[in-house]
Protein backbone atom coordinates (compact mmCIF):
# COMPACT_ATOMS: atom_id res chain seq x y z
CA UNK A 1 0.00 0.00 0.00
CA UNK A 2 0.59 3.58 -0.67
CA UNK A 3 -0.43 6.08 1.70
CA UNK A 4 0.07 10.15 0.72
CA UNK A 5 -2.07 12.57 2.15
CA UNK A 6 -4.68 10.25 3.51
CA UNK A 7 -5.25 8.06 0.06
CA UNK A 8 -4.50 4.79 -0.31
CA UNK A 9 -3.88 2.52 -3.16
CA UNK A 10 -3.03 -1.11 -3.92
CA UNK A 11 0.25 -2.29 -3.92
CA UNK A 12 2.73 -5.17 -3.46
CA UNK A 13 4.37 -5.35 -0.02
CA UNK A 14 7.50 -4.86 -1.82
CA UNK A 15 6.16 -1.37 -2.88
CA UNK A 16 5.44 0.16 0.55
CA UNK A 17 7.34 3.19 1.81
CA UNK A 18 10.24 2.15 4.26
CA UNK A 19 9.07 5.14 6.83
CA UNK A 20 6.34 7.11 6.65
CA UNK A 21 5.52 10.42 9.38
CA UNK A 22 1.87 10.75 10.51
CA UNK A 23 -0.28 14.15 10.87
CA UNK A 24 1.05 13.75 14.57
CA UNK A 25 4.52 13.98 12.87
CA UNK A 26 5.38 10.73 14.31
CA UNK A 27 7.59 8.51 13.02
CA UNK A 28 7.11 4.47 11.40
CA UNK A 29 9.37 2.34 10.24
CA UNK A 30 8.03 -1.09 8.17
CA UNK A 31 9.31 -3.74 10.18
CA UNK A 32 10.17 -7.34 8.41
CA UNK A 33 8.10 -10.01 8.22
CA UNK A 34 5.05 -11.31 6.21
CA UNK A 35 2.85 -9.08 8.48
CA UNK A 36 4.01 -6.00 6.86
CA UNK A 37 3.49 -4.00 9.73
CA UNK A 38 5.23 -0.03 11.27
CA UNK A 39 6.10 0.10 14.50
CA UNK A 40 5.61 3.62 15.40
CA UNK A 41 7.80 5.59 17.53
CA UNK A 42 7.06 9.27 19.59
CA UNK A 43 10.26 10.76 21.34
CA UNK A 44 8.01 13.11 23.05
CA UNK A 45 5.81 10.45 24.31
CA UNK A 46 5.31 8.30 26.86
CA UNK A 47 5.91 5.40 25.96
CA UNK A 48 7.58 5.87 23.08
CA UNK A 49 7.40 2.82 21.15
CA UNK A 50 3.84 2.99 19.41
CA UNK A 51 1.87 0.01 19.01
CA UNK A 52 2.54 -1.80 15.48
CA UNK A 53 0.21 -1.90 13.25
CA UNK A 54 -0.71 -1.92 9.68
CA UNK A 55 0.18 1.44 7.10
CA UNK A 56 -4.14 1.20 6.47
CA UNK A 57 -4.58 1.21 10.49
CA UNK A 58 -2.09 4.07 10.77
CA UNK A 59 -3.74 6.42 7.75
CA UNK A 60 -7.28 5.37 9.62
CA UNK A 61 -6.16 6.84 12.75
CA UNK A 62 -3.59 9.24 12.28
CA UNK A 63 -3.84 10.15 8.38
CA UNK A 64 -2.91 11.38 6.35
CA UNK A 65 0.78 10.55 6.55
CA UNK A 66 3.98 10.65 4.02
CA UNK A 67 6.57 8.57 2.99
CA UNK A 68 9.98 9.36 4.11
CA UNK A 69 11.96 9.68 0.73
CA UNK A 70 15.60 10.36 0.07
CA UNK A 71 17.44 13.84 -0.50
CA UNK A 72 16.87 15.56 -3.32
CA UNK A 73 20.01 17.19 -5.66
CA UNK A 74 18.62 20.76 -5.61
CA UNK A 75 18.55 20.52 -1.95
CA UNK A 76 21.90 19.25 -1.66
CA UNK A 77 23.73 22.05 -3.58
CA UNK A 78 21.45 24.86 -2.16
CA UNK A 79 22.48 23.92 1.27
CA UNK A 80 25.94 24.00 0.11
CA UNK A 81 25.77 27.56 -1.71
CA UNK A 82 24.14 29.00 1.34
CA UNK A 83 27.36 27.28 3.66
CA UNK A 84 29.57 29.24 1.31
CA UNK A 85 27.95 32.08 1.39
CA UNK A 86 28.54 31.94 4.77
CA UNK A 87 31.53 31.35 6.08
CA UNK A 88 32.22 31.00 9.51
CA UNK A 89 28.97 32.30 10.14
CA UNK A 90 27.61 28.99 8.46
CA UNK A 91 27.33 26.55 11.65
CA UNK A 92 25.11 29.99 13.53
CA UNK A 93 23.04 30.20 10.48
CA UNK A 94 22.05 26.89 10.21
CA UNK A 95 21.02 26.61 13.77
CA UNK A 96 19.08 29.68 13.33
CA UNK A 97 17.27 28.25 10.31
CA UNK A 98 16.76 25.06 12.10
CA UNK A 99 15.07 26.84 15.23
CA UNK A 100 13.22 29.52 13.17
CA UNK A 101 11.57 26.48 11.09
CA UNK A 102 10.62 24.56 14.53
CA UNK A 103 9.28 28.02 15.99
CA UNK A 104 6.88 28.66 12.47
CA UNK A 105 6.04 24.74 13.04
CA UNK A 106 5.52 25.75 16.96
CA UNK A 107 3.31 28.68 16.04
CA UNK A 108 1.05 26.82 13.57
CA UNK A 109 0.45 24.09 16.06
CA UNK A 110 -1.08 26.65 18.54
CA UNK A 111 -2.92 28.71 16.01
CA UNK A 112 -5.17 25.18 15.73
CA UNK A 113 -9.12 24.27 16.51
CA UNK A 114 -8.77 23.05 19.51
CA UNK A 115 -10.14 19.49 18.68
CA UNK A 116 -7.33 19.21 16.40
CA UNK A 117 -4.51 21.62 18.79
CA UNK A 118 -1.74 19.35 20.08
CA UNK A 119 -1.83 18.74 23.83
CA UNK A 120 2.30 20.40 23.34
CA UNK A 121 3.33 22.54 20.43
CA UNK A 122 6.88 22.46 21.02
CA UNK A 123 7.17 18.51 21.40
CA UNK A 124 4.48 18.52 18.07
CA UNK A 125 7.28 20.92 16.44
CA UNK A 126 10.00 18.51 17.47
CA UNK A 127 8.29 15.83 16.59
CA UNK A 128 7.92 17.40 13.16
CA UNK A 129 12.04 18.00 12.91
CA UNK A 130 13.03 14.08 13.67
CA UNK A 131 10.26 12.45 12.41
CA UNK A 132 12.47 11.20 9.34
CA UNK A 133 14.53 8.86 12.11
CA UNK A 134 13.26 9.27 15.44
CA UNK A 135 15.35 8.30 18.54
CA UNK A 136 18.32 8.37 16.53
CA UNK A 137 21.39 10.24 18.30
CA UNK A 138 21.68 12.50 15.69
CA UNK A 139 17.74 13.36 15.72
CA UNK A 140 18.31 13.74 19.50
CA UNK A 141 21.27 15.77 19.10
CA UNK A 142 19.52 18.00 16.63
CA UNK A 143 17.57 19.14 19.65
CA UNK A 144 20.28 21.08 21.41
CA UNK A 145 21.20 22.61 17.85
CA UNK A 146 18.12 24.37 17.75
CA UNK A 147 18.42 25.27 21.18
CA UNK A 148 21.36 26.98 20.52
CA UNK A 149 20.07 28.65 17.49
CA UNK A 150 16.82 30.21 19.45
CA UNK A 151 20.01 32.03 21.44
CA UNK A 152 20.61 33.91 18.13
CA UNK A 153 17.49 34.36 16.68
CA UNK A 154 15.85 35.88 20.08
CA UNK A 155 18.44 39.00 19.49
CA UNK A 156 19.07 41.24 21.44
CA UNK A 157 19.04 39.36 24.54
CA UNK A 158 17.70 42.51 27.23
CA UNK A 159 15.63 42.36 30.52
CA UNK A 160 12.26 43.40 30.26
CA UNK A 161 11.59 42.40 26.15
CA UNK A 162 9.36 39.55 25.18
CA UNK A 163 10.67 36.98 22.84
CA UNK A 164 8.51 38.20 20.26
CA UNK A 165 10.15 41.81 20.02
CA UNK A 166 13.35 39.98 20.64
CA UNK A 167 12.72 37.88 17.54
CA UNK A 168 11.65 40.51 15.09
CA UNK A 169 14.62 42.56 15.97
CA UNK A 170 17.03 39.04 15.37
CA UNK A 171 18.86 36.90 14.42
CA UNK A 172 22.39 37.91 15.86
CA UNK A 173 23.76 39.87 12.90
CA UNK A 174 27.48 39.14 14.50
CA UNK A 175 26.81 34.94 14.21
CA UNK A 176 24.03 34.99 11.52
CA UNK A 177 24.38 35.48 8.08
CA UNK A 178 20.24 36.21 7.06
CA UNK A 179 20.55 35.99 3.48
CA UNK A 180 22.34 32.46 3.62
CA UNK A 181 19.77 31.51 7.06
CA UNK A 182 16.95 32.07 5.02
CA UNK A 183 18.01 29.79 1.89
CA UNK A 184 18.69 26.95 4.89
CA UNK A 185 15.72 27.33 6.03
CA UNK A 186 13.99 27.13 2.68
CA UNK A 187 15.31 23.66 2.46
CA UNK A 188 14.70 22.72 5.64
CA UNK A 189 10.93 23.83 5.21
CA UNK A 190 10.15 21.60 2.01
CA UNK A 191 12.21 18.38 4.10
CA UNK A 192 9.79 18.84 6.65
CA UNK A 193 6.63 20.37 6.11
CA UNK A 194 6.13 19.43 2.38
CA UNK A 195 2.26 17.89 2.29
CA UNK A 196 3.38 14.79 0.12
CA UNK A 197 6.93 13.90 1.07
CA UNK A 198 9.37 14.52 4.29
CA UNK A 199 13.26 14.29 4.30
CA UNK A 200 14.93 12.96 7.27
CA UNK A 201 16.97 15.89 8.87
CA UNK A 202 19.95 15.12 11.19
CA UNK A 203 21.76 12.90 9.28
CA UNK A 204 21.62 14.91 5.99
CA UNK A 205 22.52 18.11 7.95
CA UNK A 206 25.73 16.30 9.02
CA UNK A 207 26.49 14.66 5.39
CA UNK A 208 25.89 17.65 3.88
CA UNK A 209 28.11 19.63 6.12
CA UNK A 210 30.91 17.62 6.65
CA UNK A 211 31.32 16.59 3.09
CA UNK A 212 31.15 20.43 2.11
CA UNK A 213 33.65 21.77 5.06
CA UNK A 214 35.92 18.85 3.90
CA UNK A 215 35.90 19.57 0.18
CA UNK A 216 36.38 23.10 0.74
CA UNK A 217 38.53 23.61 3.57
CA UNK A 218 40.03 20.17 4.31
CA UNK A 219 41.83 19.39 7.96
CA UNK A 220 40.56 22.90 8.77
CA UNK A 221 37.12 22.69 7.81
CA UNK A 222 35.45 23.57 10.96
CA UNK A 223 37.56 26.60 11.61
CA UNK A 224 36.43 27.83 8.61
CA UNK A 225 32.40 27.24 8.57
CA UNK A 226 31.97 28.03 12.66
CA UNK A 227 33.02 30.98 14.59
CA UNK A 228 35.22 31.75 17.43
CA UNK A 229 32.52 30.38 19.71
CA UNK A 230 32.15 27.16 18.58
CA UNK A 231 35.57 26.00 18.62
CA UNK A 232 36.59 23.08 20.67
CA UNK A 233 38.30 24.76 23.61
CA UNK A 234 36.29 27.45 23.76
CA UNK A 235 33.59 28.63 26.90
CA UNK A 236 30.58 27.50 25.08
CA UNK A 237 30.99 24.00 25.58
CA UNK A 238 27.59 22.82 25.53
CA UNK A 239 27.17 24.49 22.22
CA UNK A 240 30.36 23.39 20.35
CA UNK A 241 29.52 19.68 21.22
CA UNK A 242 26.25 20.06 20.51
CA UNK A 243 26.65 21.69 16.36
CA UNK A 244 30.38 20.08 16.90
CA UNK A 245 29.17 16.40 17.06
CA UNK A 246 26.39 16.77 15.20
CA UNK A 247 27.08 18.81 11.92
CA UNK A 248 30.87 17.65 12.00
CA UNK A 249 30.42 14.16 12.51
CA UNK A 250 31.30 12.19 9.42
CA UNK A 251 33.84 14.49 8.34
CA UNK A 252 37.23 12.90 7.98
CA UNK A 253 38.72 15.41 10.37
CA UNK A 254 36.24 15.10 12.90
CA UNK A 255 38.19 14.15 17.02
CA UNK A 256 35.73 13.23 19.55
CA UNK A 257 37.99 14.13 21.71
CA UNK A 258 38.01 17.73 21.15
CA UNK A 259 34.44 17.40 22.73
CA UNK A 260 34.24 14.90 24.33
CA UNK A 261 37.62 14.58 26.52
Amino acid sequence: MSAVGGTIEAMTDTEQPYRVVDSHNQGWLHEAGPEGLYRGFDPTGTPKLLEARPLADIVREFGPVRPVLGLLDEDREQLRAALETAGRKAIGSLASALEQVHHEIRARAEAMEPGEKPSSSYYYAARAMTAGRPGSWESERLQSVWIFGNGLNLWPNKAGKSADEMRATGPSPKRVHIGARDEMAAVLRRWVDSPDRYTEVAEHLAAIVSAYADEAHGPDGWAKIADQWLQPGGLAQEDTAACYGLLYSVSAHFNPDRVYA
